[in-house]
C-alpha cells in the first residue's frame, strides 16, 4: 500500500474529466470604480473571464446583492499586487437598484 492510499478513507476513482462541476469562491474585494451597470473590483486572485458571479456590495447604509459577468481581468498596478476585475451587472432587484442609485448620487455629489 502506498502512503497516499493509507491516508484515504475511501478508494478514489480516476474519472479523467468525465464529471464536471462549478466552484463558488468567497473572496473579499475592494470596489475601485462603480456605476449603475458595472464595477471595477480589486481582488487578491483573478476571476475567470466570462464567468458569472454573485456579488454583495456594502454601500454604507446598506448592501446590494447582484449577479455580474467578468468582462476584463488584469494585474493591479505595479507594487499593488492582486488583480483589477471589471464586471457588468446582469441582475439586481428594484430595491437594490434604488440603494445603488442613491449611493452613487451621494458619492458623486461628495466628490465634486
Amino acid at each position: 500500500m502506498t502512503q497516499g492510499e493509507e491516508r484515504r478513507r475511501h478508494p478514489r476513482i480516476r474519472l479523467e474529466g468525465r464529471a464536471v462541476g462549478r466552484a463558488t469562491v468567497l473572496a473579499e474585494f475592494k470596489v475601485v470604480g462603480l456605476e449603475e451597470s458595472a464595477a471595477t473590483l480589486e481582488l487578491p486572485l483573478p476571476l475567470a473571464l466570462g464567468s458569472l458571479c454573485d456579488l454583495t456590495l456594502s454601500l454604507g447604509r446598506g448592501s446590494v446583492d447582484l449577479k455580474a459577468r467578468v468582462v476584463q481581468v488584469e494585474p493591479a498596478g505595479e507594487g499593488e499586487g492582486g488583480y483589477r476585475v471589471n464586471v457588468d451587472f446582469l441582475a439586481m432587484d428594484p430595491e437594490d437598484q434604488s440603494l445603488l442609485e442613491a449611493f452613487l448620487e451621494r458619492e458623486g455629489g461628495s466628490s465634486r
